[in-house]
């Protein structure tokens, strides 16, 4: 039987790229170099005589091959996670789950309420990652992620957990303005034209959506600054380096402590929202921790 199989170590390794479209990220993630991970692709794609990606010089895409692999793959990746699971000593009567989080929802919205699910729920053990990519539920034997998009991904099952709305945020400094601020202070919507406009990496097109809302003329920004998670973008702001579109839910920990304020009132409805992913058969914990979600949504 053995010697059918493929090369594991190589199966991992594509896996870990297809999902992330990248050598690099699937060497962080496997915590091997860039050009091991592509030996292991190289050796796997020989074994099988098909070209499983095309290589550009920054990017993976799949090929026809490597999606009809990958989409093969997941089912028996899940079936050997649960196998494991499965024959894993018990825990006494604690129960094991895994939930991978974007890293700027763990620290501005899960980290301050997780006392509330441990006092509710002391049979499980939870253990949070923050990858931040696709979710790899076979490999990583994840049981569920949390994750911002527009649907659910195909194959996986998802709880909407809150749609997002977005406002303008800056340092209390550009609303007050005074002596020594060498910016104009932010008073209404045209004012943003003066000032560097802070966002996301991705998705975009979110500032386009306010400023339209706000009935703001077109105009070309000082400047423009992105960043790949909420955290970053909202410490920027504090900082005075410009203004921060913000999720509405996800920047009151900053709004508490005054650290930034809303200047306006308007918030725009965006098409995206979090969502609870999963693709196996939803086990008691989960159930549980998605219950728990909700009601603390609705708190």
């Amino acid at each position: 039987m053995t010697s059918r199989l493929p090369p594991l170590r190589g199966i991992e390794a594509f896996v870990a790229a297809a999902h992330a479209l990248s050598f690099t990220a699937a060497a962080e993630r496997l915590h091997l170099s860039v050009s091991a991970v592509s030996r292991r692709v190289a050796s796997l794609e020989d074994a099988l005589e098909v070209t499983l990606f095309h290589r550009f010089n920054r990017a993976l895409r799949l090929t026809t091959a490597g999606k009809r692999y990958l989409k093969a793959l997941e089912p028996a990746l899940d079936q050997l996670a649960e196998a494991s699971d499965a024959i894993k000593p018990p825990r006494g009567n604690r129960q094991l789950l895994k939930i991978d989080v974007l890293q700027s929802f763990a620290v501005l919205w899960l980290l301050p309420r997780l006392d509330r699910f441990h006092a509710a729920h002391p049979g499980i053990e939870l253990r949070l990652s923050t990858s931040g990519g696709k979710p790899d539920f076979g490999r990583d034997g994840v049981d569920a992620a949390i994750r911002i998009a527009e649907a659910p991904p195909v194959g996986t099952t998802g709880e909407r957990l809150f749609e997002l709305r977005c406002t303008p945020v800056v340092s209390p400094a550009l609303v007050r303005g005074g002596p020594g601020l060498r910016k104009p202070p932010i008073r209404k919507p045209q004012d943003i034209a003066q000032h560097v406009l802070l966002g996301l990496v991705r998705p975009r097109g979110f500032w386009e959506a306010w400023l339209k809302a706000a009935k703001v003329k077109p105009f070309k920004a000082k400047g423009t600054a992105r960043f790949d998670s909420l955290h970053l973008l909202y410490e920027a702001a504090a900082n005075g380096m410009g203004v921060a579109l913000a999720f509405d839910r996800l920047v009151q920990p900053y709004l508490r402590d005054k650290r930034l304020v809303a200047p306006f009132k308007l918030a725009v409805d965006l098409p995206y929202s979090y969502w609870l992913i999963s693709r196996a058969a939803e086990r008691k914990p989960l159930a549980a921790f998605r219950r728990w979600l909700k009601a603390e949504i609705a708190r």
